[in-house]
């Protein structure tokens, strides 16, 4: 038998297989990074996720990692982008985390009440207000009565000055003079006639364009982890969604997939329709953005 071939008995190939499960989650993902020639920050730029997130991952330091429901999403992304089961590792990575006792999460320092009682500045600022206030009101009430003219007698008996008056045949001309002629009236109509069509034309102009269909909207009402990516992997969108946050998918594709950490904090508007929540608060989910399959949710 030459030195470059060797036959492995059955207890060997048996020993190999037992060591292969008893290693951890990130001790396979650690092995399959190296064994494909990638490093943590080319993964990182190539997932969108953080570096010390992965490095987490390998070194089993699973306190450091955010909340178990978003840790699941991490294994499954990385897993599958290394070639390795994507659910396996994920059932995997849930029994070894019953063991490891997360870290405690330090409450924020709350801040202290304000006072009771207002301050020295604000007791000052609220005397000056109502020193000038009351001033104003002092100088309106106690000012002097408006000035009046008097009218003097003389003027209150000027005689009036005399209207001429204008005989019968002087007032005949006047009026046929002021009165309009008949052509003026019956050159308006046809210009009111006229203008009836181009009133129609301004209603019919003024109809607006059609609703778009097909759009999909994401909108977050918390704190939720959204990450969709298509069949073979690409990522589309990936991110960790606060209040108010939207996202307007580019397109609706049959292939794209949405995988979420906390689907109560996440609201789904397709063609400007609302549908209900998928899952409660904490429950990881994963839906298929079909445009058949989101007609189908309620």
């Amino acid at each position: 038998m030459s030195d470059a071939t060797r036959t492995f008995s059955a207890a060997e190939v048996s020993a190999e297989g037992a060591a292969d499960l008893a290693e951890s989650v990130g001790t396979a993902l650690r092995r399959a990074r190296e064994k494909r020639g990638l490093s943590l920050p080319q993964v990182s730029r190539d997932l969108c996720l953080k570096e010390d997130v992965l490095r987490a991952l390998e070194s089993r330091q699973y306190g450091a990692l955010p909340k178990v429901p978003y840790c699941f999403g991490f294994v499954r992304t990385y897993a599958r982008h290394l070639g390795l089961e994507p659910e396996e590792m994920v059932r995997r990575f849930k029994g070894e985390i019953g063991d490891v006792p997360q870290t405690a999460r330090l409450a924020p320092p709350q801040p202290l009440r304000a006072s009771r009682f207002p301050g020295r500045a604000v007791v000052t600022a609220s005397l000056l207000v109502a020193a000038a206030g009351y001033g104003g009101w002092h100088f309106y009430t106690e000012r002097p009565a408006e000035m009046t003219v008097p009218v003097t007698s003389a003027d209150a008996h000027a005689p009036m000055a005399p209207v001429p008056l204008i005989d019968a045949d002087t007032a005949k001309k006047l009026n046929q003079a002021s009165a309009p002629p008949a052509t003026d009236t019956a050159a308006a109509e046809p210009n009111a006639e006229a203008a009836e069509p181009g009133k129609t034309g301004a209603t019919t102009s003024s109809a607006g364009p059609a609703a778009i269909k097909g759009k999909v909207v994401i909108r977050a009402t918390g704190t939720c982890w959204v990450y969709i990516h298509d069949q073979k992997g690409k990522v589309v969108f990936h991110k960790t969604m606060h209040r108010g946050d939207e996202f307007t998918l580019p397109d609706q594709r049959a292939d794209l997939v949405m995988e979420l950490g906390n689907p109560a904090a996440l609201q789904i508007v397709v063609d400007g329709q609302l549908k209900k929540p998928i899952a409660g608060a904490g429950q990881a989910r994963r839906i298929s953005l079909d445009p058949k399959e989101l007609a189908k949710l309620p």
